[in-house]
């Protein structure tokens, strides 16, 4: 088919080349370099496909034409992800080397493609005609130089009109970037390019488990994590030929549901903790300030602050133990303190909690019934509103926490029935 200008302008080798990555000289076979039927490789071009009979082919043609004059010996792998259409046919015919993986998911297929490939340095791309095969060189040779991972930036490149929907490019890429550097504490523009390239020993590294659209964001959630040395070039990016797969709140929602599972700390427990220590600071000035504190020309009421702080950080705490499980039992995380301490049956955590919700909710009834007998006695309305707070606090916290315990319960009952 022809190719439009955007693909003819951009996608017939374009792109450029790291200051100072180390060139090597270019061959003139039309066939990529192998080193055998079975032995080591340089580089491995992996492309999981479903359905993408329409463009898979000439993907396959431009990797292979970069492969062989880049110097590097290479192969192209194709993973058909269960198509209905002709995409292995049409795949093998280009040259690539065709595998095919039964359960669906870009994520099982990018796996099995990396397990049956032969490169040092693997190279992720879709294979719907987007991104410029043709010219691999600015998403591979920075590997050469050292660095562990590098990512297409499409959001740096020149795009060409319609290739992204507005919502995906101006929120919803940069909301999730934005995530992952915060909590990584590493700078990333664009997690969710489906064009990088990484050593076999980052990958065996990161040992990503989603099964779907959220490979690339885990990827650089783990990479950030291990410290690895991570390099962003901008690349051209294009049209899909044929209607994209992404669904903008499904995958969306996954995405954000894959960052929640392997960052509970940062999104629940920590956040919960301060919010229990504020709420408790607040509810200690609204006893001791009863009637308020001023500010400015205004007088606020810290009880109020402070009964939902509390009860808020302890349905957070809950949340992020229940997270961590889950991200445990689904080999999304590895089990750390909070995991082991939940798995260790001779540690009673849920009897810890359930003591714990018992003391407050009784003590805030109790709290509560003093305060109505003192208020049929001598209604001291002003000294009541701060202990008020604070035995409804009492209260909350104390149901949150008996919660918690029955639901530690059942995450443990759910372990011994799997072990059994």
């Amino acid at each position: 088919t022809e190719r439009s200008p955007f693909r003819r302008r951009h996608f017939q080798g374009s792109g450029r080349v790291r200051a100072g990555a180390t060139m090597t000289p270019m061959k003139t076979a039309e066939e990529p370099a192998e080193a055998s039927a079975d032995g080591p490789l340089d580089v491995s071009v992996i492309i999981p496909c479903l359905n993408e009979e329409i463009a898979v082919g000439e993907c396959v043609t431009e990797a292979r034409e970069w492969l062989s004059g880049s110097g590097f010996s290479g192969e192209v792998l194709v993973v058909d992800n269960a198509s209905t259409d002709g995409t292995a046919k049409v795949a093998r015919e280009a040259g690539a080397r065709v595998i095919t993986e039964l359960r669906r998911g870009k994520g099982n297929a990018f796996r099995t493609g990396v397990r049956e490939s032969r490169g040092r340095f693997i190279v992720m791309s879709d294979g719907d005609g987007t991104y410029n095969l043709s010219d691999l060189d600015p998403v591979v040779r920075p590997l050469e130089d050292g660095y562990d991972m590098v990512i297409g930036n499409r959001l740096k490149g020149e795009m060409e009109s319609q290739a992204m929907p507005w919502l995906h490019r101006r929120v919803g890429n940069p909301m999730f970037s934005t995530l992952i550097s915060v909590i990584t504490r590493r700078s990333f523009g664009d997690v969710l390019s489906g064009l990088r390239s990484f050593t076999r020993e980052a990958w065996e590294t990161i040992s990503p488990a989603a099964t779907g659209f959220e490979l690339e964001s885990e990827i650089c959630l783990r990479a950030g994590r291990n410290g690895m040395r991570v390099a962003e070039v901008p690349i051209p990016y294009g049209v899909r030929r044929e209607p994209s797969k992404l669904r903008g709140l499904t995958h969306g929602w996954a995405i954000a549901r894959f960052i929640i599972l392997e960052s509970a700390d940062l999104i629940f427990i920590y956040p919960g903790i301060i919010a229990i220590v504020l709420g408790i600071v607040s509810l200690a000035m609204g006893v001791a300030f009863s009637d308020g504190v001023d500010v400015g020309s205004v007088s606020w009421q810290p009880v109020f602050a402070g009964g939902i702080l509390v009860p808020g950080g302890v349905a957070f705490l809950t949340l992020g133990i229940a997270t961590k499980w889950l991200a445990w039992r689904r080999d999304v995380a590895r089990s750390g303190r909070v995991v082991n301490a939940l798995r260790d049956e001779s540690i009673p955590v849920g009897d810890y909690f359930l003591l714990a919700g018992v003391v407050s909710l009784v003590a805030g009834i109790g709290l509560d019934a003093y305060l109505l007998w003192q208020w049929a006695v001598d209604s001291p309305v002003s000294l009541a509103l701060g202990w008020g707070a604070v035995a409804q606090t009492l209260v909350v916290s104390g149901l949150n926490l008996i919660v918690a315990a029955v639901l530690i319960g059942v995450l443990r009952a759910g372990q011994r029935s799997d072990e059994n």
